[in-house]
């Protein structure tokens, strides 16, 4: 079926997430160039564009990942993070995107030139949860652990259309992952309790994101830190209750006219008897 992308409003800054918070422990985070799927990196390779699908390639075998450049650097006490900021997507693709770690260095997997000869075409499977020792968290109620996956709560199932919003992922010094959508925490897993191995943060662990069918132009939070309790435990911000409030104040208002009209009727027709 035909589906058409939602291009996203723009808004301005003080309309965003708080998705950047300024500090000493900032870190400076890029795409590499290869390997990745087939996707564009523009901006110094902070940002990733999807390309067009291939004629005749069956869609969940078309590499479109991508890879962070270097190994994600680990934060005293919170551990692994980095986030992006969602520019445009197709809300009504069964894939949207996934996000998380790798503990496989990229480069084990980019393309390499013999002598004079092309360079071979770098080997990525069709998804980044094929990618060996990888743990991702999206594409339709699923997290992926080093191939296994779970059924999870979807998590994009309180994305506003037409809304830019961010996604971020913490693996955390417990060894789990956590997905962070706008700052808010949407799902938390803890690999033990699926008798699965922790993530080990003493190792390196690269940035990886899978842009599926959904994820058409993404940004990097460069500055972005983990958010914090407050911001994590925030509650969902509901545009709808607030039109609704609006709604119930003008009735009210109507109300009291109408019932200050009926007085000066009621008052009128005294005098008049």
């Amino acid at each position: 079926s035909s589906r058409t992308n939602l291009k996203l409003v723009q808004h301005s800054s003080h309309q965003l997430p708080s998705a950047t918070r300024h500090s000493a422990a900032t870190m400076s985070i890029k795409f590499r160039e290869d390997p990745k799927g087939d996707v564009e990196l523009r901006h110094e390779g902070t940002q990733v564009v999807q390309g067009k699908r291939k004629l005749g390639v069956v869609c969940k075998n078309q590499a479109k990942m991508v890879f962070s450049a270097e190994p994600v650097r680990k934060l005293a006490g919170r551990g692994c993070w980095f986030e992006i900021r969602v520019d445009d997507y197709a809300g009504g693709e069964v894939n949207l995107l996934a996000i998380g770690f790798t503990a496989t260095d990229p480069e084990t997997l980019a393309s390499k030139a013999d002598g004079d000869e092309a360079p071979e075409v770098a080997s990525l499977p069709g998804r980044a949860s094929s990618v060996a020792r990888t743990y991702v968290c999206g594409y339709m109620r699923s997290l992926y652990w080093e191939g296994k996956r779970i059924e999870i709560d979807p998590v994009f199932k309180k994305l506003k259309p037409l809304k830019i919003f961010t996604i971020g992922a913490l693996a955390t010094v417990a060894g789990g992952l956590d997905i962070f959508i706008n700052r808010r925490l949407v799902h938390s897993f803890d690999p033990s309790e699926a008798a699965l191995p922790k993530l080990d943060l003493d190792e390196p662990l690269w940035a990886i994101v899978d842009c599926c069918s959904g994820l058409k132009k993404a940004s990097l939070n460069t500055d972005s830190v983990p958010p914090t309790p407050e911001e994590a435990a925030a509650p969902e911000e509901d545009e709808d209750s607030g039109d609704a409030k609006q709604q119930q104040d003008a009735a009210e208002e109507a109300d009291e006219g109408a019932g200050g009209d009926r007085e000066e009727a009621a008052e009128g027709a005294a005098e008049e008897g």
